[in-house]
């Protein structure tokens, strides 16, 4: 299966914009390109894209995502981000959210 990079950006939910912006910051390898020139995208990239967005949503930033995505990411690194989790789940209970955070 092979998809355009809007096709792509469709699927993951996420903009063109931003996959170009993951292409300079090296998180998403360049992919091979059709006979005219246009990008192609498989199933590995996609996979790699909600991987990538996953990570935001926790919070990580961007200048650790190639790491972790590319699962050559230090424990440290894991470590950090459960206790920034589990600091912000606290906040949200304590704010008063309790019906939303379990």
């Amino acid at each position: 299966m092979a998809w355009s990079t809007r096709e792509l950006a469709e699927l993951a939910g996420t903009t063109v914009n931003t996959i170009r912006h993951y292409h300079r910051l090296g998180l998403l390898d360049e992919p091979s390109r059709r006979y005219n020139g246009y990008k192609q995208y498989g199933v590995r990239d996609l996979v790699c894209l909600l991987r990538i967005r996953r990570l935001t949503d926790l919070g990580m930033p961007l200048a650790q995502i190639g790491e972790v995505a590319r699962g050559d990411s230090s424990p440290e690194a894991l470590r950090q981000l459960d206790a920034d989790l589990a600091t912000r789940i606290e906040h949200l209970r304590s704010t008063g959210d309790r019906g939303h955070v379990t």
